[in-house]
């Protein structure tokens, strides 16, 4: 996936980690992305989604670690998706990251956005 906007395109990993990344610095935005995920994430996309696309947003706590798979058609076609089909999904089919930087990396939490 990339985001529209030509020479200012980011890639799908690089949209995760700002929507984790903020999530994590604005306390109210977090709160928006749990209670309207497809909401918050259009509105980070400045576009809507097609309505058949669902986005869910959960947050992990200490006792409980969330795994997102694949889906199956992905994997039964044994190659990766193209940015066209990763755009008709944009925050519909996953959203997944651990944080890059060693210190949060050692705190041992783990950030998800699904």
């Amino acid at each position: 996936m990339t985001q529209a906007g030509g020479a200012g395109a980011i890639s799908r990993a690089e949209f995760e980690r700002r929507l984790i990344n903020r999530s994590l610095e604005d306390e109210t935005f977090r709160q928006r992305l749990l209670d309207e995920p497809k909401a918050a994430v259009e509105q980070e996309l400045g576009s809507g989604l097609p309505e058949s696309i669902e986005v869910r947003v959960v947050q992990e706590s200490q006792d409980t670690i969330y795994l997102v798979l694949p889906s199956r058609a992905a994997v039964a076609q044994g190659t990766e998706l193209s940015d066209q089909d990763l755009e008709k999904v944009s925050g519909g089919s996953t959203f997944s990251a651990i944080p890059d930087d060693e210190e949060s990396a050692s705190s041992g939490q783990v950030y998800a956005v699904c």
